[in-house]
């Protein structure tokens, strides 16, 4: 049945992350299929395709990840708690392409707790937009750094050992 298929790229590190079931919604990202400002305004389900987390760019799951002046505020605060000096700009590559690059410049004792950390914040500024979009709640970077800090305890008290040795690293 699978003979001839290609790997998708990318899937092998979603699926062998250590994160609750909701959050590996990025199978849906890696495909593409996630229902943000511009795929709506395509479909001409709203009047707009703006960021609603910078009110700058076309809202695309790229640029909520990645390019958006707001989730690249969480991104430099978040890197720089655990020691990590990536490169954040997505440039012409796309949110997955960064993070699989991006985990080849972490140490390979890291990169699962990373490949975590990623899904995690990723799943946050998701939630954020969803909630700035449909509940017209918003939350500043800090604040959202600070949730992101306390999600991530509650996955290593969960069991996210790899996640946890991450995060120990922010404190030594």
């Amino acid at each position: 049945m699978f003979l001839g298929s290609a790997p998708v790229f990318g899937a092998k590190q979603v699926w062998k992350t250590a994160a609750p079931p909701r959050v590996r919604f990025f199978w849906l990202a890696v495909h593409n299929r996630c229902w943000t400002g511009a795929r709506r305004f395509r479909h001409g389900l709203q009047d707009s395709d703006t960021c609603i987390l910078c009110d700058q760019g076309s809202e695309t799951l790229d640029h909520i990840l990645l390019g958006c002046c707001f989730s690249q505020e969480v991104w430099h605060i978040y890197l720089g708690r655990v020691h990590l000096n990536l490169d954040t700009q997505p440039g012409e590559r796309s949110a997955l392409e960064w993070w699989i690059n991006s985990r080849k410049a972490v140490p390979k004792f890291f990169r699962r707790g990373f490949d975590s950390y990623v899904l995690l914040v990723g799943w946050s500024f998701w939630k954020e937009r969803n909630a700035r979009t449909f509940q017209a709640r918003a939350t500043d970077a800090h604040r959202l750094a600070a949730l992101i800090k306390d999600e991530a305890g509650i996955w290593c008290e969960a069991g996210n050992g790899h996640l946890a040795t991450l995060l120990a690293r922010a404190t030594a």
